[in-house]
């Protein structure tokens, strides 16, 4: 049997809220990606966007973060990185990406 590449799946966005279909999007692209039979989903992981962002309305960033949390925690393989949220400034997705662990 061939093995599976694994995969990250990772979502960066404000997240202002979290809702059903962010978690479902989730779900989807770990179903598609293992039905393929050359993949296998290790993990996934949410990023919300920095205060710096400049969305309107957006809520601060420890709020988002903690509701992510709370939608997150009956999941077994998708977390919350708060890591993008905690920096001095908005991060581009590249900088995300190659910074997440």
């Amino acid at each position: 049997m061939k093995s599976r590449i694994p995969v990250v799946l990772l979502a960066c966005g404000s997240f202002n809220p979290i809702t059903n279909m962010h978690l479902r999007l989730f779900e989807v692209a770990r179903d598609h990606l293992h039905q393929t039979g050359m993949y296998q989903v290790t993990q996934g992981i949410i990023s919300p966007v920095n205060d710096d962002y400049g969305k309107k309305d957006l809520v601060a960033s420890h709020h988002r973060v903690a509701m992510a949390q709370l939608a997150l925690q009956t999941s077994d393989w998708i977390r919350v990185d708060p890591w993008e949220s905690e920096q001095p400034q908005w991060m581009e997705t590249v900088t995300v990406l190659s910074c997440t662990p």
